[in-house]
């Protein structure tokens, strides 16, 4: 089975355009672990529409992993759907990450042609789209990934930690249905810098108004990943909490594409 066009829906659907001259409309599909050789989990709810296949995946139990996609002919033998799809597309990628989930599925190609998915567990976060540097201020917004929907508007807070340090502020943060904005305001980061530590992180969380657990602001949507090596913000130069202490503050991107607010001394500090 041969397919120009792969995706997984927003609603855990496999969407397959079959190439023209495919002819497989008797083949089932299933899903094989790429990483062992276990037994492949049989796809039973499947529509056909021409050459259009959706196949729903929201029901099945799958671990943790890469799964080779193969179709099933009437005498139960498998061959790799291959495809031409690279997966990659933003706009399918924001859609899917903006419904609420515990797992999410990606369909990839590999280097060979055939269509793989990828299953994982994830957990609800503030997903980071906006972001702007000026002298007072880190100004955010983006929108609620894998979290359940929200209607109407409603007052939140941003949370700025020190890491390993006691520190803690908070600002004001606004929410429109899964969207939110907020400004973190940098004097009182520069005035609770720390000297006796050459860096002074601070991570970013989003805390709505509902009893819910915090929501961590980073940037995954995007698939970019490596980000702190790849995307630098501009630094702010504010005045210290001790004399003659110039302290710079700029966003970055943590190893895990975590968003989170980095302070340094300018004089004055620690080397």
């Amino acid at each position: 089975m041969r397919a120009e066009l792969s995706r997984i829906t927003a609603r855990d659907e496999l969407e397959l355009r079959l190439a023209a001259d495919e002819d497989d409309a008797g083949a089932g599909l299933a899903l094989v672990r790429s990483e062992t050789a276990g037994d492949p989990v049989p796809v039973t709810d499947v529509e056909r529409e021409g050459r259009v296949v959706r196949a729903r995946l929201a029901d099945l139990a799958l671990e943790e992993g890469t799964w080779d996609v193969v179709s099933v002919d009437r005498s139960g033998s498998a061959m790799p759907v291959l495809t031409r799809d690279s997966g990659l597309s933003l706009r399918r990628r924001v859609d899917y990450v903006r419904h609420p989930r515990t797992r999410d599925l990606r369909a990839m190609r590999d280097p060979r042609g055939r269509l793989r998915l990828v299953s994982a567990s994830v957990t609800p976060y503030a997903e980071v789209e906006w972001v702007e540097v000026t002298p007072e201020a880190v100004t955010v917004s983006g929108f609620l990934a894998y979290a359940p929907g929200r209607d109407g508007a409603a007052t939140g807070e941003v949370v700025a930690r020190q890491r390993g340090l006691t520190g803690v502020e908070t600002a004001p943060a606004r929410l429109d249905g899964d969207r939110f904005a907020c400004a973190i305001p940098l004097p009182p980061l520069a005035r609770a810098f720390q000297p006796m530590r050459r860096h002074n992180e601070w991570d970013l969380w989003l805390r709505l108004p509902e009893d819910e657990p915090e929501l961590r602001l980073a940037s995954h949507a995007d698939d970019v990943v490596g980000k702190k090596g790849k995307v630098v913000y501009t630094g702010v130069d504010l005045a210290g909490g001790e004399a003659d202490t110039t302290v710079r503050i700029r966003p970055y991107y943590t190893v895990r594409d975590e968003f989170s607010l980095l302070a340094n001394a300018r004089n004055g500090g620690a080397a």
